[in-house]
């Protein structure tokens, strides 16, 4: 798993002399419900079409639901497509200078924002939940003293080594 956390690659807008820390995205919880729910969406169609099968329902042709099931499905594997590519765009990436997070807000729009590791004030973790507790990820929040007070980062896999892996590059 080392090649989700750590990279040794350039990114674009990186500064002369900058080097990657680390790089991590989202835990993985947050791609798992996604991809559960479409799982459970998938075997929806075969339940009913197993719990509702009579002549009457589909009448002579039952290949209109199977057409019907098809558009379904095509719907369903772009909604999961459309997860993963939003969990794998979305990363965190710390320097040796600043904090830069690509933010994937759809499929042609994105968002990068910047802090100088010079420009923090406070970092405080935050762990919501019993899920998060045992699964180990949580929310980051750093207060800065640029333009933007607050940058939050949420649902982060081990926020606290986040956090010192932060403080380790700010001293």
């Amino acid at each position: 798993m080392s090649i989700f956390t750590i990279s040794e690659n350039s990114f674009e807008g990186q500064l002369p002399g900058e080097k990657v820390v680390f790089l991590t995205r989202k835990h993985w919880f947050a791609i798992f419900v996604p991809l559960f729910f479409s799982l459970i969406l998938a075997v929806l169609p075969f339940a009913l079409y197993f719990s509702i099968n009579s002549s009457e329902f589909y009448g002579n042709n039952p290949s209109v639901y199977w057409f019907f099931v098809s558009v379904y499905f095509l719907i369903l594997w772009n909604m999961a497509f459309y997860s993963v590519m939003i969990y794998s765009l979305n990363t965190l990436i710390i320097t040796d200078k600043r904090i830069i997070e690509n933010k994937q807000l759809g499929f042609f729009r994105h968002t990068v924002n910047e802090l100088e590791l010079e420009k923090i004030q406070d970092i405080s973790v935050k762990v919501f939940g019993p899920v998060a507790e045992f699964l180990g990820f949580g929310n980051i929040e750093v207060q800065s003293a640029g333009a933007q007070a607050k940058f939050y980062f949420n649902q982060m896999p081990d926020p606290e080594k986040i956090k010192e892996i932060i403080r380790g590059q700010g001293d």
